[in-house]
């Protein structure tokens, strides 16, 4: 008597194993669940770096509320940022031979500002960055200009690197362009 409730359950497991439903033999030749359809982008997550340590050299001229930035050479990264060293935190630091440097800068504020990097993915030629950007109340009583800034794997299959607020296009860069002029800064 003890048994059936046993015997049930293995009768039920069985039934809906892994050779209950219809074998490869059987299907029709339409059969295309395993084919990807020809429309369908493959997306591939990409791993970006955060990197902390810096702000946004006084300098820097705004011509929008929101500027992004590919950065391909340390020089190039000096014009922009400068080091914020404290006695307790650490610079991050990006090795400009395997790493492009993608910023996202707010123009100067006395708001509080805030940006993350919600989504990041290579989608045929393109790596997309989503950020999630916000300015809002309470003021401050100083003005900042609030900078995120990430290490991006360089990839030659990627042949733009666009920038997002949302699903808003805020600026798409040729990576083709970024290697020009790294090497006619090595000359």
């Amino acid at each position: 008597m003890k048994l059936f409730p046993i015997a049930g359950l293995l009768l039920f497991l069985a039934a809906c194993g892994p050779n209950s439903s219809q074998s490869g033999e059987h299907s029709s030749s339409n059969d295309t669940t395993n084919a990807a359809p020809a429309n369908v982008v493959m997306q591939k997550d990409v791993v970006i770096r955060p990197l902390s340590g810096y702000f946004v050299n006084n300098t820097v001229k705004f011509s929008d509320s929101v500027q992004c930035w590919v950065i391909n050479n340390p020089e190039e990264m000096k014009k922009v940022f400068g080091m914020a060293k404290t006695m307790t935190n650490t610079i991050d630091t990006i090795d400009f031979s395997q790493n492009l440097l993608a910023a996202v800068v707010l123009q100067p504020s006395d708001l509080t500002q805030h940006i993350e990097l919600t989504r990041s993915f290579v989608s045929e030629d393109n790596m997309d960055l989503h950020f999630a950007i916000r300015v809002d109340t309470p003021k401050t009583t100083y003005t900042k200009a609030m900078a995120w800034l990430g290490a991006l794997p360089k990839s030659g299959d990627v042949k733009n690197i666009r920038f997002y607020s949302g699903d808003r296009l805020l600026h798409s860069f040729n990576a083709a362009d970024l290697q020009a002029a790294q090497d006619v800064n090595a000359k």
